[in-house]
């Protein structure tokens, strides 16, 4: 019996974000995705883990640019505009705690993001709420999982349902005994969290 749906945050309870940070760069730099994905993808591993401030992140892009990046083009950031929750979900997250099913959080988010999503109430549903660069771990490190785990005491793994839309954030969770779900529209989330309540 699932007690508890914990919920990713960009692509599940929200669409936004699903373009990416490289994107918005790439946009504003004038480069193919591929070279802005790589400009950004080693530092922000160490950033969404809270192990590198936002000055020290661009001072690494920077440095793999062969110049630094202006601070006019800076902002590739998600905002509360980009990350507003999608109706179904907050209908489905309503029900949910109804039926008195645990609803959590799990994502990998910055501090400069997670702040206006909070501001707005994006996380008001959730307890859990387990945010990567407050934690020092990030989907898919097993460590964030364990955290998880040991923010449910009283519910073993597999009454847990992990919701996310990528893949590799789900071996882990699996290998812990926690039951997933991938999935990124509206109607296949509701589908695949109402289906595993009857399991």
């Amino acid at each position: 019996m699932i007690k508890a749906v914990i919920f990713d945050y960009g692509g599940v309870v929200t669409s936004g974000g699903a373009k990416g940070l490289s994107y918005s760069l790439a946009e504003k730099m004038g480069l193919d995705n591929d070279v802005a994905f790589g400009l950004i993808q080693s530092a922000w591993e160490k950033l969404v883990r809270g192990n590198i401030s936002e000055a020290e992140f661009w001072q690494e892009v920077g440095q793999k640019n062969g110049r630094m990046i202006p601070d006019n083009l800076r902002h590739i950031w998600n905002s509360w505009e980009d990350m507003r929750p999608r109706p179904e979900i907050v209908e489905l997250i309503t029900s949910l705690k109804a039926d008195h099913i645990v609803v959590g959080l799990l994502s990998n988010t910055l501090s400069i993001t997670s702040k206006d999503i909070r501001a707005h109430g994006g996380y008001d549903w959730f307890d859990p709420c387990i945010l990567s660069y407050q934690v020092g771990y990030a989907k898919p490190d097993a460590e964030i999982y364990k955290i998880l785990l040991a923010s449910l005491p009283s519910i073993q793994p597999d009454e847990i349902l992990f919701v996310d839309d990528q893949a590799r954030c789900m071996p882990p969770a699996r290998q812990l005994g926690i039951r997933t779900l991938i999935a990124t529209e509206p109607a296949e989330i509701i589908a695949g969290v109402r289906k595993a309540l009857i399991w």
